[in-house]
C-alpha cells in the first residue's frame, strides 16, 4: 500500500539531505544516480518543496581529477547540469519549473564556507557588506531560502561535517541508515515527522 503522507507543513520549502561520503558517491553508476535522484524527487513530491539539496555526511573531499570524473558521472544521468551559483558552481537538476535538486559533493562545510568568503572577497565584495543575508544567498545558491528540514542519514550522535550554515534555522531528523539503503519512503517519513512537529528554530528531534 502506498505511503500516505500527513498534511504538509506550510513552511516546508527547502529540504537538505545529508548522507554517504564523496567516495561512495563517486563509486555509484549513472543508473544508480538516476534511481537515487528519482527517489529524492518522489520523496518530496507531496511536500511541494521548491528546493532539495543533497550533501555528503562526511568523508575526504574529492581531488580535482576525481571531481571531474564525478561531473562526467552525474551528467551521464541526463538530468543534471553544472551551473554557476552565487560565488561557485553546483550540480543542479531542474526537475520542474517549481522544483530543483542540488547535488553538492563537498564534504567539509567549514572549507566550503571559507571558499565562498574568499570568492566573495576576490570578486570585490566589500567585507563590511557581507552580512547574514549575503552569506545565506551565497552559500545556499541557487536555492533561495534557508533549509527548513535537514534529513541526516547516520547516528544521532554524529552531526554531518558537510553542514554548517544549513543547520542554523532548520528542523533535524536523523535516520540511522546507510546511504546505500536510502529510499523515497525514508524521505517521506522524515517529512511526515517534520509536519507533525511544532516549528522550532534549530530544533533536534527527540
Amino acid at each position: 500500500m502506498p505511503h500516505s503522507a500527513s498534511p504538509t507543513f506550510p513552511g516546508l520549502d527547502h529540504v537538505v539531505v545529508s548522507g554517504g561520503t564523496p567516495a561512495e558517491w563517486a563509486a555509484m553508476s549513472a543508473v544508480e544516480w538516476t534511481q537515487r535522484l528519482d527517489a529524492l524527487a518522489a520523496g518530496v513530491k507531496s511536500s511541494r518543496a521548491h528546493w532539495v539539496t543533497l550533501l555528503p555526511h562526511h568523508g575526504t573531499e574529492l581531488q580535482p581529477h576525481e571531481l571531474a570524473q564525478f561531473s562526467e558521472l552525474i551528467s551521464a544521468t541526463g538530468k543534471v547540469v553544472l551551473e554557476d551559483a552565487g560565488y561557485g558552481q553546483r550540480f543542479v537538476w531542474h526537475r520542474t519549473a517549481k522544483q530543483s535538486i542540488i547535488i553538492d559533493p563537498s564534504s567539509d562545510g567549514h572549507r566550503r564556507f571559507a571558499s565562498i568568503i574568499e570568492s566573495m572577497r576576490q570578486s570585490g565584495v566589500d567585507p563590511d557588506s557581507i552580512d547574514e543575508n549575503a552569506l545565506t544567498e551565497a552559500l545556499l545558491a541557487p536555492a533561495t531560502n534557508d533549509a527548513d528540514l535537514a534529513v541526516i542519514l547516520g547516528p544521532p550522535d554524529r552531526m554531518p561535517e558537510s553542514m554548517v550554515w544549513e543547520l542554523a534555522y532548520c528542523e533535524i531528523v536523523f535516520l540511522d541508515l546507510d546511504w546505500s539503503a536510502f529510499t523515497a519512503n525514508h524521505l517521506e517519513l522524515a517529512i511526515d515527522d517534520f509536519n507533525r512537529r511544532h516549528r522550532r528554530f534549530g530544533g533536534l528531534d527527540s
